[in-house]
């Protein structure tokens, strides 16, 4: 469960650093190499959900690592690694790939000109304060709540961030200053800490407010995105889908 949340977190972090970094610089690399950037570690990423569409899960990822390797090559490994179950192992390197995504983008940002010349490191690294506290926010829940309600959580923390990457990228694109605190995300913590005081809170009590939350951000996503979209249309005088007609 907590890999889990991890994951969503650094995953959803890693497309909003690389918009980020587009803002301060004006390019969308995001890449480490040629060949590991953004665009791919997404098509990865659909290519492991079809994968693993295809297989018993349970067996593939509930037995140790040792068990899928050849015995030659798993004596050689460590007993530590060897014992190790594949998910552990699975999630540990999504983690740490997408760690140093961003880390690497978090540096080219902070070294680039734009940033250096107008002083802009501080406020650059407080755009991070937003999604910082949606990152802790699920671990003042209870474990047990956690535990049986991760889809709610983690589809929550999803609409959320993807917000807040939508935002800076039209934001990029307006030339517009983007607000290092997101008061979308007051819900959300807002309601973590109630299910975590509230001694009257119920287990089904907690579970619909986690689900109407979902919806809440649903909508909040939908209608941002909605209004966004009908603006740039009239700014520019365009239709969002068809070429308009001239005259």
């Amino acid at each position: 469960v907590c890999g889990t949340l991890c994951s969503i977190v650094v995953c959803s972090l890693r497309f909003f650093t690389a918009q980020w970094e587009e803002y301060y610089t004006g390019i969308l690399p995001h890449a480490t190499g040629k060949f590991v950037g953004v665009t791919e570690v997404n098509y990865g990423y659909g290519l492991a959900s079809f994968l693993m569409a295809c297989i018993d899960r349970d067996a593939f990822w509930g037995n140790t690592l040792a068990s899928h390797l050849p015995q030659s090559l798993a004596s050689s490994l460590p007993p530590i690694i060897a014992n190790t179950e594949t998910r552990h192992i699975g999630v540990s390197c999504w983690l740490l790939m997408n760690t140093v995504l961003v880390l690497l983008s978090i540096r080219r940002v902070l070294s680039h000109s734009n940033v250096t010349t107008n002083k802009l490191a501080i406020p650059a690294l407080c755009k991070f304060l937003t999604p910082g506290l949606l990152a802790i926010s699920p671990w003042i829940l209870p474990a047990h709540f956690v535990q049986n309600h991760t889809r709610y959580i983690s589809v929550a923390i999803g609409l959320m961030m993807s917000l807040m990457t939508k935002k800076i990228i039209v934001f990029s694109m307006a030339k517009m200053n983007y607000a290092s605190i997101q008061l979308d995300i007051l819900p959300f913590m807002l309601c973590c800490l109630w299910i975590k005081y509230d001694d009257n809170m119920t287990e089904s009590g907690a579970k619909a407010v986690m689900g109407a939350l979902c919806l809440w951000h649903t909508w909040r996503l939908l209608r941002w995105s909605n209004m966004a979209i009908f603006q740039i249309c009239e700014k520019l005088d365009i239709h969002c889908f068809s070429i308009k007609k001239k005259g």
